[in-house]
């Protein structure tokens, strides 16, 4: 079973969505992320991880810090990290099984489903290291998970399967875009992750036009700079797509502009290195 559900936060103590959203047997594992200046506002009754004075709204790259204070936390055990501003959503099984067990192509969760979700990921982290729910948005495929690919802002992971390579994973270079750091940097270490078609999640920033510390300040000159540092450290597997005269190609994220990120040449690169190192 996971140890704790780190729940990094900050502007929102009075509007915690995805605490707000789990079964009371899962809110007793929640651990919040916070700031050291918030933390008498919070009242709930959870465990906290008060974040190093320095890491505030104004750290040019809070969050990748914020982050790898929870992998540090999480070194040796497992854990989950969730955003604070997401819920979650079942799809029907017909997609995969042929057999419906709902009456709409998805729905949101239930306090059974989320259990169930739980216990699921918790299975599969005796088989990869980390995992999570796919994106309400993407279609349904043809089976009922994938395997090293995209997730973002829900992980299931396993501590210490990489806690001998965490001091050498350059996890705080860049302020948006960090969680693609964190995937690639373990897929390329071989470290295999599987992403639920099933149980989805559902960013409701985005969704929903929620107010985002991150994004709300960003322009696609600053989103460029960090996309041209992931570029550099993982050349060949992500790549800036750019017009013919030299802009960016519209859309991606908050539509920042598109890049390419082949997640399963990532992991597979990761035997390239073994089997040069054994030559």
């Amino acid at each position: 079973m996971t140890d704790k559900i780190f729940i990094p936060t900050v502007n929102r103590v009075d509007n915690q969505i995805a605490y707000n959203h789990l079964p009371d047997e899962l809110k007793s594992k929640v651990v919040f992320v916070v700031q050291s200046w918030e933390r008498d506002q919070y009242k709930y009754d959870c465990e906290y991880l008060v974040l190093p004075e320095n890491i505030t709204t104004d750290h040019p790259r809070a969050i990748s810090h914020t982050r790898r204070e929870i992998y540090e936390a999480g070194r040796n055990i497992r854990y989950v990290m969730l955003d604070d501003d997401i819920t979650f959503a079942r799809r029907n099984a017909k997609y995969w099984t042929g057999e419906s067990n709902m009456e709409m192509s998805k729905r949101p969760a239930t306090e059974d489903d989320v259990l169930e979700m739980f216990e699921t990921f918790d299975g599969w982290l005796d088989e990869v290291t980390f995992c999570g729910p796919g994106f309400i948005e993407n279609p349904p495929g043809s089976k009922a998970y994938s395997t090293n690919t995209s997730m973002s802002s829900a992980y299931w992971i396993n501590g210490a399967d990489f806690s001998d390579d965490l001091d050498d994973m350059k996890l705080t270079e860049v302020k948006v875009a960090e969680d693609v750091v964190f995937i690639l940097s373990l897929l390329t270490r071989g470290y295999s992750n599987r992403v639920s078609q099933e149980f989805c999640m559902v960013n409701n920033s985005v969704t929903k036009k929620f107010d985002s510390v991150v994004w709300d300040d960003q322009t696609r000159e600053t989103v460029l700079r960090d996309h041209k540092v992931i570029e550099g450290m993982f050349p060949g597997i992500f790549k800036i797509l750019y017009e013919t005269d030299g802009t960016r190609v519209d859309g991606g994220f908050r539509n920042f502009g598109k890049s390419r990120i082949q997640w399963s040449k990532a992991f597979k690169s990761s035997a390239s290195l073994e089997e040069y190192m054994n030559d």
